[in-house]
């Protein structure tokens, strides 16, 4: 899987493109402790390059969720395939994220809050 990550101000993002498999999930847990350790706690995933995300990816997109919440910051979701909508909705955590179309969207979230 490769990450491409781009510091917008306060916001990074987060561009993901292949699988979020088994070595998929390391990169991605890699990526984003890199963030927190940074103090970016404004983070937006971009997903729309990703073909496949497995429970794990699921289990470590939550986990940061909720770190990055108790640091006051948050995570949103952009570009989710068809599949992977379902998958949230299957596991029951598509509720605890905010989902955009583009990143544009995503990043006058964190703007508005501000």
């Amino acid at each position: 899987m490769k990450i491409e990550r781009k510091d917008i101000g306060s916001v990074t993002v987060l561009r993901l493109a292949g699988d979020i498999d088994e070595g998929g999930v390391d990169a991605l847990r890699t990526s984003m402790y890199e963030c927190l350790a940074e103090g970016r706690h404004q983070l937006i995933m971009n997903l729309s390059g990703v073909r496949f995300i497995s429970y794990m990816g699921v289990g470590v997109l939550v986990e940061r969720l909720r770190k990055l919440r108790a640091l006051s910051g948050d995570l949103k979701l952009v570009g989710m395939n068809l599949y992977a909508q379902r998958l949230f909705r299957m596991v029951g955590v598509s509720a605890l994220f905010d989902s955009y179309e583009n990143e544009t969207q995503a990043i006058g979230q964190f703007q508005e809050a501000a």
